[in-house]
């Protein structure tokens, strides 16, 4: 089917629609008279059907120009007229006379005028929505409601001769700094202005009008403000006043930017108030004289440091200052302490005797300066908590901040030769009787704090040395207060070193407990021994010397000692049971560290003492010598060389125990003639007139006590030390050998101190003579080409 009429090729054309032809320009006065209807409030009153019809037919007709170029021209000649009617009296009168009140009556009227505005422009961004559509689209031109702002702009505020912009800001600053000294503005009318300077382009299009004139001169005044004001408090503010006062101006101008101030200028403020008052005074905010950071520190006014902390925070100088500053005064208080330490240094007996030097008072007992070992551990202790409140309380828990702080305890404690000794000491003290009616909650925080020191320490292997011996001492007498106490530090020190470092620490403990199941085995296999008897059978790998430090013949004296003829057949019998337990093992027995529980009669009374196993031995002599009954007993008279001879205890040894027993606080034995010194002549006999108030007494023996080292001892020690060390360093040479077959010496030295500052900082020459020793016994070659270059040998 084909219709008759269809052209081939042709298209159908739409129906042409016939509109009435009007006048553009009357058109566009409708549209002119509107706006001016709009700006006097009117535009309920208008039709906004009509005026968009009005810009639509201004688009279609082609004068589209017309309605963009004539709003334009209308906008420019309504806001030259209002600035003529109300801005410029009030611009006169605040250059002639820039009083508070005149500069808030121009900003005012600035801001109604944009107010005004910006709610017409609303107005007429709508109306001409088409006009905006395709018109200026096409056109490229800005959008209608911004060609009203930019004509605010070009007609308010940067009209060449009024320059009002200018007259604003300066307005707006002194508004500011009237606000700073305390005097009430209007926040409401510096909000609008501000908005109206944010909301405003510049020319270029480039930044804000704030941007471009206001902000500038806000804080290129303030830095003035702030520089004068920092001086000023500077000669009559202490470090707490002065911090404070800052604080409260960071406060005031953060409050002033949310209040009225555009938020990007909140940083910049910021960073301008932190320059003048904190980074360019740092140091001398910290030295203020009787008012700086010491004083700050020793009064422990954690919320005073706080606020200089926070202000110091964002300022890395500055915190570099503070930081150095608080290490400074840390090592200030330890050296302190460490004068507390001198009398230690003096030369003296392990009694305490001593010569009294010329012009010097005389030189403390051994108890004293262990009493005062014990208070310096305690005091650096309570400093620690100190400035562990502070990280708390005052430095957020700031890594840096903990980190100078404990270095600053590093220093400290390592500049202390006796540092692992001292602390080892505290530590056998309170688990001794420190911790005695203190909570659970009390005992941790004593233990995290001891090693939190012990983690402080660099040479932990000293620790360990000392360590070592004041628990086999608790251990083996039966000092220690609590058995859990005991196995938490040793876990907390598994946690820090490994468990290489407590390897012995545990194996002490596994013996003491075999040691308590072979004396419930002994005595069911002996009942009838007639008095109590336990053991402790040591692994000597794990356990230190127990033998008090004597001379080489003395040593060797105490292992042929035997005891008395009533314990004799015990030994046997217990030595018998131990081998059918554990064959192929052989018993060497130590008398040094045992203690007995013996009752004695004194005239009417008995009394129960707690004596050393060679004081039981002396005290037995007097028991035996006659026919047992107390008159016997108290006639009974030897010599100490007698003694020594029935006995075969060390005559070192022995002058100690009969210190004890007849010439200290219990007196069971008595001397003659009557003097400390013990010599081989005096003569000793048993003390029937001895009274207490005590029904148990503890006869204090010398190898039982922890106390201080003499400088004897100490030089003993550190030669065992030392020579573990040299095991250690020529182990660790030898791993790191092994596995690399080739090394530089340098980079020996680099690696064995890696491996070993865990326990100790060895030396380079201790390394260099640990390479020596090792080349001599052919574990080691030096390379033939490079004498730096070492070759292992398999």
């Amino acid at each position: 089917m084909a219709f008759a009429n269809k052209r081939p090729g042709g298209r159908i054309l739409p129906v042409r629609r016939l509109t009435p032809q009007v006048d553009p320009q009357k058109q566009f006065e409708k549209l002119e008279a509107a706006i001016g209807e709009i700006y006097r409030h009117n535009a309920s009153q208008l039709s906004y059907e009509e005026l968009y019809r009005i810009g639509y037919g201004l688009v279609l007709s082609k004068n589209g120009s017309l309605a963009y170029d004539g709003v334009k021209g209308v906008l420019e000649s309504h806001l030259a007229d209002c600035v003529h009617q109300t801005i410029l009296a009030r611009m006169e009168a605040v250059r002639s006379n820039p009083t508070l009140a005149n500069n808030e009556a121009l900003l005012a009227s600035v801001r109604m005028l944009w107010s005004e505005h910006v709610t017409a422009m609303l107005v007429i961004k709508d109306v001409l929505m088409y006009v905006d559509k395709v018109y200026v689209k096409n056109a490229h031109l800005p959008s209608v409601y911004e060609m009203g702002m930019g004509v605010f702009r070009d007609q308010v505020l940067l009209a060449s001769r009024k320059r009002l912009s200018t007259d604003v800001a300066k307005a707006v600053l002194a508004q500011v700094a009237a606000e700073r000294r305390g005097e009430h503005v209007d926040r409401t009318v510096l909000r609008g202005v501000v908005n109206m300077l944010v909301e405003l382009q510049d020319t270029d299009h480039l930044r804000t009008v704030y941007e471009e004139g206001l902000e500038p001169q806000l804080l290129m005044e303030s830095r003035a403000y702030f520089s004068s004001m920092a001086k000023a408090r500077l000669a009559d503010h202490g470090a707490a006043a002065y911090t404070q006062a800052a604080q409260n101006d960071l406060d005031a101008e953060m409050d002033r930017v949310r209040a009225y101030l555009a938020p990007s200028t909140g940083t910049a403020l910021q960073s301008v108030l932190l320059d003048e008052l904190i980074d360019k005074h740092a140091d001398s905010i910290l030295r203020i004289p009787e008012a700086g950071l010491v004083q700050l520190l020793d009064r422990r006014d954690a919320a005073a440091l706080k606020v200089l902390y926070g202000l110091y925070l964002p300022l890395p100088a500055a915190l570099s200052t503070l930081q150095s500053s608080i290490h400074g005064h840390v090592l200030e208080l330890g050296e302190r302490l460490a004068a507390s330490l001198a009398p230690l240094a003096a030369t003296a007996n392990a009694d305490g005797k001593g010569e009294k030097p010329a012009g010097q008072p005389q030189a403390l007992t051994l108890a004293a300066k262990t009493a005062m070992a014990l208070r310096w551990v305690q005091d650096l202790l309570e400093l620690y908590d100190v400035y562990d409140e502070f990280l708390h309380a005052s430095f957020n828990e700031n890594p840096s901040m903990r980190q100078t702080i404990h270095d600053a305890f590093i220093k400290v404690i390592n500049a202390n030769s006796r540092a692992a000794e001292l602390l080892s000491l505290f530590i056998d003290d309170n688990l001794k009787s420190g911790l005695r009616r203190k909570s659970e909650q009390e005992i941790d925080h004593v233990l995290e704090r001891t090693v939190l020191m012990f983690r402080f320490l660099q040479n932990k292997d000293a620790f360990e040395h000392y360590y070592k011996l004041h628990l086999a001492k608790r251990l083996l007498l039966g000092r220690t207060l609590s058995d859990d106490a005991e196995q938490s530090l040793v876990s907390k020190l598994k946690v820090e070193c490994g468990s290489q470092f407590t390897l012995k620490l545990e194996g002490m403990f596994k013996d003491m407990q075999l040691s308590a199941d072979l004396a419930r085995g002994f005595k069911d296999v002996d009942p009838l021994l007639g008095f109590d008897m336990s053991a402790s059978v040591l692994t000597p790998t794990y356990w230190p010397p127990l033998a008090p430090q004597v001379s080489e013949e003395a040593q060797k004296e105490m292992h042929s000692i035997e005891p008395p003829a009533p314990l004799r057949g015990v030994v046997e019998s217990f030595t018998k049971y131990y081998l059918q337990q554990r064959s192929g093992r052989r018993l060497t027995w130590q008398y040094s560290m045992g203690s007995a529980d013996i009752k004695l009669q004194f005239g009417n009374r008995t009394y129960e003492l707690n004596v050393s196993t060679y004081q039981m031995f002396i005290l037995m002599l007097f028991a035996d010598s006659g026919s047992g009954d107390d008159s016997d007993s108290s006639e009974v008279s030897l010599t100490t060389t007698e003694i020594q001879q029935h006995t075969g205890i060390p005559n070192e040894v022995l002058v100690r125990q009969l210190q004890s027993l007849a010439c200290a606080k219990y007196r069971i034995l008595t001397k003659a003639p009557m003097s400390r010194d013990v010599r081989p002549t005096d003569r000793f006999t048993f003390n029937t007139g001895f009274k207490s108030a005590q029904y148990r007494i503890r006869i204090p023996a010398v190898a039982a006590k922890s106390s201080v080292e003499t400088e004897k001892e100490k030089s003993a020690s550190m030669a065992t030390i030392g020579m573990e060390r040299q095991y250690l360093a020529e182990a660790a040479i030898v791993r790191i050998m092994k596995a690399r077959k080739q090394m530089l010496h340098e980079q020996l030295v680099t690696e064995v101190i890696n491996q070993l500052s865990a326990r100790f900082l060895p030396t380079p020459k201790m390394i260099k003579d640990a390479v020596g020793r090792l080349i001599d016994r052919d574990y080691l070659q030096r390379s033939p080409d490079d004498p730096r270059l070492y070759n292992y040998l398999a």
